[in-house]
């Protein structure tokens, strides 16, 4: 055999197994890039009932004693106000884990690439949240900065141009230009 047609036929074979390389390779990735959805949407989904099971933990009465359940009772119609300071320290106890629980969906990607459900759905759970009227009471000295310190967590600008325009919507009030920068 002539030495250029043994050459010829080693690039030919060698081509050939290179591109047999790279399919192989992209058949692999595509797999992997199946499976990680299903991971994914296993992982959302397990968050979802997660969520749910705190949900209800934090907010369906009978997870309470009759004397927590009369507090938040009064705290959802009365605020502040009508809590005694024992009272108080218990239903802000409760506030911040109900709103910890929020702010760490918002850290996790909750809807993240969906703005408008994330939007609607921040919006409907800080309803829940605000239909206490004593976390109303307390939004803008101590519920509002909390959010803002979670900024070191994650981005909570987005969340908080939801509770805020919420707060607004609810009370009336506008929160004025200086808490706006904080």
């Amino acid at each position: 055999m002539d030495t250029e047609l043994i050459g010829f036929l080693s690039q030919l074979v060698t081509g050939i197994a290179t591109l047999l390389v790279a399919l192989v390779l992209v058949f692999q990735l595509k797999n992997q890039s199946r499976q990680l959805k299903i991971q994914h949407q296993d992982s959302d989904n397990r968050m979802s009932m997660d969520i749910l099971s705190i949900f209800e933990k934090t907010f369906i009465p009978h997870n309470y004693t009759d004397e927590f359940v009369d507090i938040m009772y009064r705290a959802h119609n009365e605020g502040i106000s009508g809590l005694s300071d024992k009272e108080l320290w218990a239903f802000r106890q409760w506030s911040i884990v109900a709103n910890r629980r929020l702010v760490a969906e918002w850290r996790l990607g909750r809807f993240e690439n969906r703005q408008q459900a994330q939007k609607q759905y921040f919006r409907t759970q800080y309803s829940y949240f605000f239909a206490y009227k004593a976390n109303l009471d307390e939004y803008l000295t101590r519920i509002r900065p909390r959010i803002i310190g979670s900024q070191q967590l994650a981005d909570s600008q987005g969340i908080l141009a939801i509770t805020d325009e919420l707060y607004e919507e609810i009370t009336g009030q506008q929160v004025n230009n200086c808490e706006k920068k904080l």
